[in-house]
């Protein structure tokens, strides 16, 4: 064997394959050639060096191997090695050389093809055979598995050719020209592959899998079918017997399309859209169409059309590559169609290149990203069949020259019109493309017309310059303000070719004064008390006795909290403390934190929140750095605190205190120091930053503004003093007059304890008649009477009668306002109701006197609902309201009998048109008629229901209790839309009940009346039938409601109104025993319903229904009877519930983790009010918080910078995305600006800045950054300070939260540096770089911290960890830590964060020798299934730590929530994840909860346990004094 140099070029991954080949015999690779990514790293694996280009290649070698390379090799290149040049080419030479030829060889029906080793002589593939292997070509060949046999074959004989180049032997063989066949690069299959049903279905079968390339990149066609007005993808085939008429349609399917051919039947499947989006086939087509003919000369046509694409295929394969469609962010749904032209003035001296960049410009600049592109048109010939784009790509970047982008757009158009539109199937063909959108913003420079599909198009056509359109995305003001923009692009950037485009500034004035004036009049007052501590004392003379603070079972009146804060607050003055002195809390939550905090306040000082969990060296950071002169403490975590001169004053209170004693006064002022927070330094070290009370007074007159509250509201707090959230949550509350619920630090993770009802929720009952006909004679009404009669004594509030009209069933009830005299004459409690009077059957003041005569006679009980009417033959009452004229004749109706029932005069007209005015007589007793809206259903009427201020009442015929209550929201929405509380108004449901003392004796006995009544419904048997399994649907019929009933047989009819009855008798009935029903009573209070009305006559013996009322009543009592909580229960749900709590607080995160739980998510409803804020607000979120109730989300924004919060958005609908942040609060300013501080459009994304009477003063002893980050106001008076965060205006004059400038991130509500997580990591010995991310794992977005390590010094782990945790708050340590050898880096050598890899589990074990336990089938394997899901973590073992693996409080309380939930432990404490941390320590305590198992080996931290025994000792010797005391 002779050893020799070569050098390689290809790539595909048989270079890779061959390569090592010859690096495993001893030989060199002098340089590789190649553009593939893979391959380049292969060869720097080796040691390679890399070239990009053939004619980098150097002489001096022996051999140049030409592997998998479709490039053509200059003839000098081939003359650099010394022995000469040898290629692979991927089919038999002669007959199949050039390109693509397993493909070609598939077309043609070949049963074999192979490969051949050439020497490189001659022209291209005509060289002399150096190895040729064949084989067989399968029946279902497609190109993917063709050219895995070309590579397996090529792999096998290179070991051939190889041996030949070693030993200078090789055996050529001259090819036969004359056999040769050729392919181009630019032959395809005729007619852009576009199946013709005339052939043979074999040979169509053979096209299709010959472009079947898998996920490779595909350089001729997919195959296509073609429809009326589309064409689709085609990626199977398979023959079927069977015969049609070519092209027609002989099955359609959501997945397969069979069609007859020239030849049998083709079943086409993975049938797409051309960019492979998925498309409905039964939409598109149907069984029996006969799809169009596809002529020779159609597509000789179509070839000649797309000769020009294929040429530039590679230039705009990798345009799109990077394709970033430019957006008009002010775009929005408007409901108008159609599109407006504006005609714009064209400059008389530019150019097409300088106006076009101009747009460009101007679109990109609107957006505020970096890059976008907008479409370019272009001319499309007919005969394409739409299989080219009538538009390409041009693309604009913020940091390129004006001249740079007139240049760019000159070339590219040239492309453009030389080559037109890329082809549409180009995206299914190049693995590396997405279904993209196209560009919102159009350039037309040949026609004077809008480009389809885009919001905005400009064309300049024929010497006109115009702006064209879209009315269904944006109004005529929002074009007038584009097209401003745009005149003044072309003003200035042609004139300025040597700026950036980032350097324009694109902002008519008026747009300008619209964004820095209009949008921020935020003017308002302050309130006359400038200090936090004033505020408070104000409302202690307002209410002194009123609750002020509970804390578990504790509780303060306002004269009692505040007569507390002044005894410490005098032994601060007395121990020194003087204006403006800075004072540590180190203190446990608990009323000790509020009396804490206000007695500093009083004397004068600012607080310093110090949290006892936070580490030790943060503690003593925050103590030194604040220069703090005191330390308020505990007498239990006084030992916890580091050694510091500063003063400590310990509060534990001992004695009485007088009540009498004046308030301890001092000199502060609105412009002296309130408190100082720290939050996370970039640097490493967290920086302080200084609040005024000024700041926090003008903050309390935000929240005056914009939040509703009244004396006596509940306010949960659950927010650290560490976090600028709690100063609302303690002291706007406190001086507001709330009852302030504050949660103790284990509460705050403790969603609930178990299952808690809520029948302090009331709710009412009703009884419901319709239809059972008693015969004639009073009998007829005695069950109406009678159970009329046990209603008024048993607790019921109300009693329904019908209307009905010519019908049997409902025949006793023609005119529910005599009925219902008749029950308002037996009755003296309940509420005499219409359910419901038909509107449209009767003139509005007739129905204005009856139930005027009822009002009276109950003495203002009577209540009407009110329907449109569903049978036809009804209106033969009043013909004129026949559907589809009776619902609108019902809300005219509605507000005439409303104006009636007021005492309004109402003219009404004679015969002879003359007008006559009325008031009805005689006057009812209620100033308001109570209303209910009667619907069946439809969401429309839902919502118009709330839109005029009625109650509703519905039933679950053809609804489910979820559909109800996406209603019910719905519903809600419009209430508050139109100004009104739904807490005022009534959702009834109507329900068929009936209770006995089992479930099967109450279903024996409503099942055949029940039928009967179903019976009696036929669209209800319509619904019922179309749901049935056994139900064959007939041929044709697309909806319940189009079926036929008297297609059904008897026998069909039977089984329908089986299942019917047993289907409602579960899901949509008040059936069964009395638990039976009081758990549908909770299922319904959950979902918002306020009253069942007891539907109870639909054919059941009378004498079996009234004593069937007695358990209903039973029901009724217990239902309505407040469950005692346990009395150690403070979780946040029985907090929220024992204490009615109307206003809350939170993050996101928790807020999500309320939601999901069941019993937080049914009190969280309670609610009048929720704040959300520190995070940025899912849209999903707020739909889940919808669901959940009916309470008003106000989404917050604001940094600690500018005091809590700086703007806000009530939410009234749930937004997609992200939700908005609103607009400016009370004299607050903000401003979107660019990089280089100027305003950037409306729509354009930017830096937020925020300036205002909430400014903070800066930094504490940081001047260098308190200069960087609060600047002089360019804009007017003060500082603003500089966010970080994205932001964008919209045109309602609010922002919407796009996402941090920086490396700044929030994890669970509060804000982290990753600068100072990295510091900290940098600091471990042996890390030579550190790089802290936020990344979703799991279910949750977690911290992510990546260390470099030198290779003779491996980083511990587990010691890193440690070290962070004695650094940093728990918030701020990294769920995960990974090692690495070194940072992957991008193109412009930065670190590449999004190459960064997943991080592997961690188990608890962290010897390297200690083997893996996996879990145990059973309570384990669940366990770590549900641990697997949420940490986004594999392979747990049995002795893994749930917060090793990444856990943390959130994500306990989600894991508790799940375990609890799959495994049925309704006892599992949220402190057990906590006590039991590993795998197996949790399993085996389930076990011993569950009874199964013995003593936990998983036993609780010992310290830890020792010190929750001492607080509770504690806890129990201060009640046990307590109750000494008031004993």
């Amino acid at each position: 064997m002779t050893p020799f140099s070569c050098v390689v070029i290809g790539d595909e991954s048989l270079l890779v394959g061959c390569g090592d080949a010859i690096l495993e015999h001893g030989h060199q690779i002098q340089a590789v050639v190649t553009r593939d990514a893979g391959i380049r790293d292969w060869a720097s694996q080796k040691g390679l060096r890399v070239l990009s280009h053939p004619q980098e290649i150097a002489p001096g070698f022996d051999w140049l191997l030409s592997i998998a390379n479709l490039r053509i090799i200059p003839e000098a290149v081939l003359a650099l090695p010394r022995k000469g040049a040898v290629n692979f080419h991927d089919g038999p030479l002669p007959h199949y050389a050039g390109l693509n030829t397993p493909n070609w060889a598939l077309i043609a029906g070949e049963a074999q093809h192979g490969i051949t080793w050439h020497v490189m002589e001659g022209g291209v593939d005509e060289g002399d055979i150096l190895a040729q292997r064949h084989f067989d070509i399968s029946e279902d060949e497609t190109a993917l598995s063709l050219n895995s046999k070309c590579y397996a074959a090529a792999i096998d004989s290179f070991s051939e050719v190889l041996s030949q180049l070693e030993t200078e032997a090789l055996q050529r063989q001259p090819q036969d020209l004359s056999q040769r066949s050729y392919f181009g690069k630019d032959q395809r299959p005729t007619g852009g592959a576009v199946l013709d049903f005339t052939k043979p279905a074999a040979e169509l079968a053979r096209l299709i899998r010959a472009l079947d390339f898998g996920d490779y990149w595909n350089p001729l066609w997919v195959a296509k079918i073609r429809l009326d007005k589309t064409i689709l993808r085609v990626g199977k085939a398979q023959v079927l017997p069977g015969k049609g008429q070519p092209g027609e349609v002989l099955s359609v399917t959501g997945t397969e399309l069979q069609v007859a051919t020239g030849l049998d039947v083709l079943a086409l499947s993975d049938v797409t859209r051309l960019d492979q989006s998925p498309v409905d086939l039964p939409e598109l087509c149907e069984t029996g169409a006969v799809l169009p003919g596809f002529s020779a000369l159609e597509a000789e046509r179509l070839t000649q059309a797309l000769q020009p694409v294929q040429q530039a295929e590679d230039h705009w394969r990798q345009r799109l590559s990077q394709l970033q469609p430019v957006t008009v962010p002010l775009a929005m749904e408007t409901g108008k169609s159609g599109h407006s032209r504006f005609p714009l003035t064209r400059p008389e001296t530019l150019s097409e290149a300088q106006i076009i960049a101009a747009i460009m410009a101007c679109a990109l600049l609107a957006t505020g990203e970096d890059s976008a592109d907008v479409a370019f048109t272009v001319d499309v010939p007919e005969t394409a069949l739409g299989l080219i784009s009538s538009w390409v790509p041009l693309r604009a970047e913020r940091d390129m020259l004006a001249s740079d982008l007139i240049s760019r757009v000159e070339t590219e158009v040239q492309i453009a019109r030389k080559h037109s539109g890329f082809a549409q199937d180009l995206v299914a063909r190049a693995p590396e493309l997405l279904p993209h959108r196209q560009p919102a913003i159009a350039v037309s420079a040949d026609r004077d017309a809008a480009l389809p599909g885009c919001a905005l198009t400009i064309s300049l056509a024929d010497g006109a310059l115009a702006l064209h359109v879209d009315d269904a995305q944006l109004d005529q003001n929002t074009a007038e303000l584009l097209a401003a923009r745009l005149e003044l692009a072309l003003g200035v950037i042609p004139d300025y070719p040597d700026q950036t485009l980032s350097e324009f500034h694109l902002l008519p004035e008026a747009e300008r004064k619209s964004l820095l004036e209009d949008l921020n009049q935020t003017q308002a007052d302050l309130p006359a008390e400038v200090t936090i501590q004033a505020a408070f004392e104000a409302q202690v003379a307002r209410t002194p006795e009123a609750t002020a603070l509970v804390f578990e079972d504790q509780s303060f009146s306002y004269a009692t909290l505040n007569a507390r804060a002044n005894d410490l607050a005098k032994r601060l003055q007395e121990a020194g403390l003087a204006t403006g002195d800075h004072v540590g809390v180190f203190v446990k939550r608990s009323p000790d934190l509020l009396i804490a905090t206000l007695a500093i306040l009083k004397a004068g000082g600012a607080y310093v929140p110090m949290d006892p969990a936070y580490p030790a060296d943060r503690t003593a950071h925050y103590l030194k750095d604040s220069g703090a002169k005191l330390v308020v403490t505990q007498q239990a975590l006084q030992a916890n605190l580091p050694p510091t001169s500063a003063q400590i004053l310990t509060l534990d209170h001992s004695g009485p205190i007088d009540l009498a004693l004046p308030n301890v006064s001092s000199d502060a002022q609105g412009g002296d120091t309130a408190y100082v927070i720290y939050t996370s330094g970039s640097t490493g070290t967290p920086k302080g930053v200084v609040l005024r009370h000024e700041n926090v007074a003008n903050f309390f007159a935000a929240m005056d503004e914009r939040i509703p509250h009244r004396a006596g509201d509940c306010w949960l707090a659950v927010t650290s003093l560490s976090f600028d959230i709690s100063v609302l949550e303690l002291f706007w509350t406190l001086s507001r007059g709330f009852k302030l619920v504050l949660s103790s630090d284990e509460s705050r993770l403790e969603l609930s304890k178990g299952p808690i009802a809520v029948s302090d929720r009331r709710m009412d009952f009703n009884l419901f008649y319709w239809g059972n006909d008693d015969g004639p004679g009073p009998r007829k009404y005695h069950l109406l009477l009678e159970g009329a009669k046990f209603a008024d004594a048993n607790g019921f509030n109300a009693v329904w009668t019908p209307e009905r009209h010519f019908h049997a069933f409902g025949g006793p009830y023609p005119n529910p306002s005599v009925t219902g005299a008749a029950v308002a004459a037996v009755t003296q409690n309940l509420s005499v109701r219409a359910g419901s009077c038909v509107a449209p059957l009767h003139h509005p003041a007739r129905v204005a006197e009856e139930w005027s005569v009822i009002d009276n006679l109950t003495n203002g009980r009577a209540g009407l609902g009110i329907a449109s009417g569903w049978q036809p033959d009804d209106f033969i009452l009043r013909p004129e309201n026949t559907p589809p004229a009776n619902k609108p004749a019902m809300y005219d109706c509605i507000e005439t009998l409303r104006k009636l029932w007021r005492g309004e005069a109402v003219e009404f007209p004679r015969k002879d048109g003359s007008m006559h005015s009325v008031i009805t007589q005689p006057r009812p007793v209620s100033e308001e008629l109570p209303l209910w809206v009667t619907t069946a259903g439809n969401p429309d009427t839902w919502r118009e229901a709330g839109e005029i201020g009625a109650n509703v009442l519905t039933h679950l015929l053809g609804q489910s209790i979820d559909e109800v209550a996406g209603k019910i929201r719905i519903y809600h929405d419009a209430l508050r839309a139109s100004g009104r509380n739904p807490a005022d108004f009534k959702v009834t449901l109507m329900l068929h009940s009936y209770l006995a003392d089992t479930r099967d004796e109450a279903r024996q006995i409503a099942r055949e009346p029940m039928k009967d009544y179903l019976r009696s419904a036929a669209g209800l048997i319509k619904q019922y039938a179309w749901a049935f399994p056994a139900f064959k649907r007939p041929k044709g019929v697309n909806n319940p409601f189009e079926m036929q009933l008297d297609a059904l047989s008897e026998d069909e009819l039977e089984a329908i109104l089986d299942f019917a009855f047993e289907r409602y008798f579960e899901d949509s009935g008040l059936f069964g025993t009395i638990e039976d029903a009081l758990a549908r009573t909770e299922e319904l209070k959950r979902i918002g319903v306020d009253e069942i009305a007891c539907l109870i006559d639909y054919g059941i013996a009378p004498e079996l229904v009234l004593e069937g009322l007695k358990p209903l009543a039973e029901v009724l009592r217990r239902a309505n009877t407040p469950q005692e909580l346990a009395a150690d229960d403070f979780s946040l749900s029985a907090q929220m519930l024992r204490h009615n709590v109307t206003h809350m607080q939170c993050t996101p995160s928790m807020a999500r983790m309320l939601v999901q739980d069941d019993e937080a998510r049914l009190v969280l409803g309670r609610l009048q009010h929720l704040l959300i804020g520190g995070e940025a607000l899912p849209g999903d979120l707020v739909g889940a918080l919808r669901e959940a109730g009916s309470q008003q989300i106000h989404n917050m924004y604001g940094p600690t910078e500018t005091t809590i919060w700086s703007t806000m958005q009530t939410l009234d609908a749930v937004p997609n995305g992200t939700a908005g942040i609103g607009g400016p609060l009370a004299n607050t300013a903000v401003y979107v600006l660019d990089e280089n501080r100027n305003p950037v459009p409306m729509g354009a994304r930017g830096e937020l800045y925020i300036g205002g009477l909430g400014v903070a003063s800066g930094y504490w002893q940081r001047p260098d950054l308190t200069r960087e980050m609060f600047l002089e106001n360019p804009f007017g008076a003060g500082q603003i300070y500089r966010t970080g965060d994205l932001v964008r205006w919209r045109t309602d004059g609010g922002l919407d939260y796009l996402g941090r400038q920086d490396h700044q991130v929030k994890i669970r509500g509060q804000r982290i540096e990753l600068g100072e997580i990295e510091s900290a990591m940098a600091e471990f010995a042996g890390v030579t770089g550190a790089v802290a991310l936020q990344r979703q794992i799991g279910t949750s977005d977690q911290l992510l911290g990546y260390v470099t390590q030198a290779p003779s010094q491996p980083v511990d782990i587990a010691a890193l960890k440690t070290h962070l945790s004695s650094r940093l708050t728990a918030v701020m340590v990294p769920n995960h830590l990974v090692a690495l050898d070194s940072f992957p880096l991008t193109p412009n050598k930065k670190i590449d964060r999004r190459a960064l890899p997943d991080p592997k589990p961690q188990g608890a074990n962290t010897q390297a020798t200690a083997p893996t336990l996996a879990p145990q089938a059973g309570v384990q394997a669940s366990i770590a299934e549900i641990w697997a899901r949420i940490l986004g973590v594999g392979a747990i073992g049995a002795q893994d730590n749930f917060f090793t693996l990444g856990g943390h409080s959130l994500l306990a309380v989600q894991a508790h929530r799940d375990i609890r939930d799959q495994l049925l432990v309704k006892n599992l404490s949220i402190t057990d994840i906590f006590r039991f941390p590993t795998l197996s320590g949790l399993a085996n305590h389930i076990e011993t909860l569950a009874g199964d198992g013995a003593k936990p080996d998983d036993q609780p931290d010992e310290t830890a346990s020792a010190a929750k025994n001492d607080m509770m000792s504690k806890r129990r010797a201060m009640r046990a004094n307590r109750k000494a005391r008031s004993g």
